[in-house]
């Protein structure tokens, strides 16, 4: 045994002076320096302590409570977010219009513009009361240019006549005959309105009458209101009239009423025999 403590046989070398010395021995008998001896029970302890510190923080929140181990539960709900889901657009609602439809009427003496009066489409046109001329501005295009009447024995008049067609801004003229009209494919577009400038009813006696200075020029409803006699303009081919007509309808001789007729500035109106309204026509 030395003084550095109980000897155990084991020979190793001073780490400072290189000295063989017992490797119990705490202090080197050659240089006195005091040996650093290794404890391994250090490097337990450390890994002991980690071990533990590293329970702790698994298990507790920042502020000491615990935490819980258990996994959430799956749900369907998508998780929530700070930020509103992006708006869609609504749809606006459509008024779409059908591009066919089946349309009938009546019609009576006066001019009938396709478009304002009535839609565009193919006809079947039949006449229901009296007799007389029936025509379309588009005779050779598949019109109509016909003497219509619901008397058919003397041969003079047809009451009926298919496919005539009616296209947008054709112009169907009825005189002394009340026609029916039917399509199964007319237009769906919607009905113009009538530039109308006028808003008064003016009545005339005997006389020539010129528009624009007697009465404001426009389209009117003409109307006879008593007596029987000649109604004539000086644009009858183009809009305007030539009519016999009276309030006395049991004879079959006069028409009481004309639609749509065009006096424009300066066409002269002529009366005979009648007393007669100009109504502006819608």
């Amino acid at each position: 045994m030395n003084g550095n403590g109980p000897s155990d046989g084991k020979i190793t070398r001073c780490k400072t002076c290189g000295a063989e010395i017992e490797k119990s021995a705490r202090v080197c008998p050659n240089c006195g320096v005091k040996r650093r001896r290794f404890k391994w029970w250090y490097i337990l302890i450390a890994i002991a302590a980690i071990a533990i510190l590293s329970n702790l923080g698994d298990n507790e929140t920042p502020d000491g409570g615990d935490i819980s181990t258990t996994p959430p539960a799956q749900t369907d709900r998508a998780p929530d977010t700070d930020t509103a889901p992006p708006r869609t657009e609504e749809p606006e609602p459509t008024t779409d219009t059908p591009s066919q439809i089946s349309y009938s009427t009546e019609l009576g003496s006066g001019h009938y513009t396709v478009g304002i009066d009535f839609p565009a489409g193919t006809y079947d046109i039949v006449a229901v009361s009296g007799g007389g001329n029936v025509s379309s501005s588009n005779i050779f295009s598949g019109g109509i240019n016909a003497i219509m009447g619901v008397d058919t024995s003397s041969g003079m008049y047809e009451q009926e006549y298919s496919n005539i067609r009616l296209p947008e801004g054709t112009v169907l003229s009825i005189s002394g005959v009340r026609i029916k009209i039917t399509s199964d494919n007319a237009s769906g577009e919607p009905l113009k309105k009538r530039e109308q400038p006028i808003a008064e009813t003016v009545e005339l006696g005997n006389g020539n009458f010129v528009a624009g200075e007697d009465f404001p020029t426009g389209v009117y409803d003409i109307v006879a209101i008593s007596g029987g006699g000649n109604v004539s303009s000086d644009n009858m081919f183009d809009g305007g009239i030539n009519a016999i007509m009276g309030v006395d309808q049991s004879s079959g001789m006069y028409e009481q009423g004309y639609k749509n007729i065009e006096l424009p500035e300066g066409t002269t109106l002529s009366v005979d025999g009648v007393r007669i309204q100009l109504v502006p026509s819608t």
